[in-house]
């Protein structure tokens, strides 16, 4: 219990420290806003990816075969996905038929582009990309989509494949996609719609005509548009990302006794119009969970100066 307290307090610290400030005016504002620079300066010298596990011999060999058996597994999926359903969001495992649902664009393909390319898997990577090249995300089923899944499975899938090849291609789809899904963010408060129709360019909930959403959907853009402002030197995609951090700071105070009681730890339900919570109690679960993941690494991008 004690650990658990003390994880839920070092969420909240943090998760306050990253959201104190913003920028208002997108990525070049990023000089004049280092508050707390040698405060924080000390994050920075800590190496995030390890370079060398061990230098044990058989634990090398028995990593190595792990590694190869997972590109195997992998591959034998890719397969059947190719054979079946190339271009599909997914694939029945059960049918072997393709499935709509994420848009018709293919969420597979796109998100499994990264995978691909550090699996070293060069022709595979390859037909891929033509794949994605004629995707137009102009069109798709005609059903309302989940703006967050289509950020987090697209647009990441994209600006990672940009990263890792080079291919500017992924990063004008990347680009395109963005400004389609600029479209949900233009609401009274700025925080954007649970679903949208790109056909007929109306927002709703998942719970209907509404205007609720929650905390880890409205709060899991703002990594991929930062990075693509840093990318495409247009800062707006991170203000239109960035305005929702605003919204729930400037609305939202914490009160002992209610739901919001712990500076930075936030309820899971709010209301878009308002930009206020309006029900379910503080958690790092589903809901609530890829908000503080992204304070966390949209942070760090910013090379630990967003404030």
């Amino acid at each position: 219990m004690k650990c658990l307290l003390l994880k839920i307090f070092c969420f909240g610290q943090l998760a306050s420290l990253c959201a104190a400030k913003h920028i208002a005016d997108g990525i070049e504002g990023i000089k004049g806003h280092i508050p707390r620079q040698r405060e924080i300066s000390r994050y920075m010298q800590h190496q995030v990816q390890a370079n060398n596990f061990t230098s044990n011999k058989a634990l090398q060999s028995i990593r190595a075969q792990r590694a190869e058996d997972v590109r195997k597994g992998f591959q034998h999926a890719w397969r059947a996905y190719k054979k079946y359903a190339f271009g599909a969001d997914e694939i029945n495992p059960l049918t072997l038929e393709p499935l709509t649902t994420r848009n018709g664009w293919g969420a597979t393909l796109v998100d499994a582009l990264d995978t691909i390319h550090i699996m070293g898997l060069h022709d595979e990577f390859e037909e891929a990309a033509e794949k994605v090249r004629q995707i137009d995300f102009e069109k798709n089923d005609g059903a309302p989509s989940k703006v967050f899944e289509t950020n987090i499975r697209y647009i990441g899938g994209l600006i990672s494949a940009f990263e890792l090849s080079g291919n500017r291609m992924f990063l004008k789809q990347a680009t395109s996609l963005a400004d389609i899904m600029l479209e949900a963010f233009d609401t009274s408060t700025g925080i954007p719609w649970q679903m949208w129709n790109v056909q007929t360019g109306t927002g709703s909930s998942e719970a209907g005509p509404s205007t609720l959403n929650n905390l880890a959907e409205v709060g899991s853009y703002q990594l991929e548009f930062f990075r693509l402002s840093q990318l495409t030197h247009d800062p707006s995609y991170h203000k239109a990302a960035q305005r929702v951090f605003d919204v729930i700071l400037d609305n939202n105070e914490p009160h002992k006794g209610t739901p919001y009681s712990v500076p930075g730890l936030y309820p899971v339900f709010l209301d878009i119009k308002t930009g206020k919570f309006i029900s379910g109690k503080p958690n790092l679960g589903g809901g609530s969970d890829s908000f503080y993941e992204y304070l966390i690494k949209t942070w760090a991008l910013s090379g630990f100066r967003l404030q």
